[in-house]
């Protein structure tokens, strides 16, 4: 009877399931980093529903007692709604004309052969290896010549040519990994270059577009030297520019701030949110080979 039982127990043994130390410690790393990413917004959330004074008691106080949501309320009376509402616009607007700009440019880029396309891509390219700063005082000049200082126009004009070569490095990379043979079937059919760019590139370019997209509105939304430098009034003020003023001379008023952070990131994080599939397929379906 011994000898019978002992493969038994051997087997109840094999059959339970061992502790996976790697594992476990991959999860809790994740854990720790999720953690110590969100306690950031969490602080800033609570901080938002304070009073003056329980910001600054001490020993701090956690949680808010009662909760408000005046800082909120005097965010909005300064012109939160309206900074929102300018980067919003000047983004959408740099978006749609990086979009269209640059898949009419990264498209023949892509498709049609001739001599030299390697050195046109190149001086694309070039724009991006030169910091921003440097050109800030001949762009200024040449904003203030056109009459486009203070205005939506002028940002957006800046920001579309900030963003375009990246914009056709991206699209150009990803147009070129598609099968040549759809367009050679289309061009059977009848169809001109543009009738196979709009009706069967862009469709099959939606991660790359996506991606563009996200990256385009991220540069535009949270870029503050130029959007602080080319306006001056409080009607064209962006929604970092606004942050800013929340710095003062005689100090900083963080109720006020932390409520108009967490609703300038809202935006951001929708957009992340409804394009994060796109985004990593595009990132991950040839959208950067060259």
């Amino acid at each position: 009877m011994a000898t019978t039982s002992m493969p038994i127990e051997r087997r109840q043994t094999a059959s339970r399931p061992r502790l996976d130390l790697g594992r476990v410690a991959v999860y809790g790393v994740m854990v720790l980093v999720a953690v110590s990413s969100l306690l950031p917004f969490v602080w800033a959330f609570l901080t938002s529903l304070k009073v003056e004074r329980q910001v600054y008691a001490f020993p701090p106080q956690i949680l808010p007692n009662p909760a408000t949501a005046y800082n909120y309320l005097q965010a909005i009376q300064h012109g939160l709604l309206l900074a929102l509402f300018n980067s919003l616009f000047i983004s959408l607007m740099t978006v749609v004309l990086v979009l269209v700009a640059g898949s009419l440019a990264a498209y023949p880029l892509a498709r049609l052969s001739f001599r030299g396309s390697q050195v046109v891509l190149f001086l694309i390219l070039v724009p991006m290896m030169i910091p921003g700063l440097v050109n800030l005082v001949p762009t200024y000049i040449i904003m203030a010549k056109l009459g486009l200082l203070d205005s939506y126009e002028g940002l957006i004009l800046i920001y579309w040519v900030h963003s375009l070569p990246l914009a056709i490095w991206v699209l150009r990379g990803f147009f070129h990994e598609l099968p040549k043979e759809l367009e050679d079937a289309a061009s059977v059919d009848g169809a001109s270059r543009l009738r196979i760019l709009w009706s069967i590139i862009i469709p099959l370019s939606q991660p790359a577009l996506a991606a563009v997209a996200l990256l385009v509105f991220l540069n535009s939304w949270n870029e503050f030297v130029i959007a602080s430098i080319m306006t001056s009034s409080s009607l064209m003020r962006t929604a970092q520019v606004f942050l800013y003023l929340h710095m003062t001379d005689v100090g900083v008023n963080w109720g006020e701030m932390m409520a108009s952070g967490l609703a300038t990131n809202l935006p951001v994080l929708a957009l992340f949110l409804l394009l994060q599939r796109r985004f990593i397929s595009g990132l991950t379906a040839g959208a950067l080979k060259t």
